[in-house]
């Protein structure tokens, strides 16, 4: 477990740079509500991000973005509501995806996929 928690903070942190990177201003992190949790919010000029990061050391169980699944999708809508709600959040808002494949050199790669659901 502890293996999978530091791939996953370590994906996010090559997602926040990443992203930062293109411009978005990281508004929080693991964000958490009753809902669900929300790895990276963020803003992409009036617009509010919630950004989902897969992070995986292979493809044997498919590509990373096959995780966000339709569940999860749902649990991600529903805790970007409670955030707005939380926050007076009345901007309008996307769902994006990170997906970063660690190769076993240590080597990645991150694909960024902006309105991906």
């Amino acid at each position: 477990m502890a293996k999978h928690l530091e791939l996953g903070q370590y994906g996010e942190t090559l997602a926040v740079r990443y992203l930062a990177g293109k411009g978005l201003r990281i508004c929080e992190r693991n964000y958490r509500s009753g809902k669900g949790e929300i790895d990276i919010i963020a803003r992409d000029g009036e617009w509010l991000v919630f950004i989902e990061v897969k992070t995986r050391t292979g493809t044997r169980y498919g590509l990373p973005r096959e995780a966000v699944t339709a569940y999860k999708r749902e649990v991600l809508r529903r805790t970007a509501q409670a955030y707005r709600t939380e926050r007076d959040q009345t901007s309008p808002c996307r769902f994006d995806v990170v997906e970063i494949l660690i190769r076993p050199d240590g080597t990645y790669n991150l694909e960024y996929l902006p309105a991906a659901f």
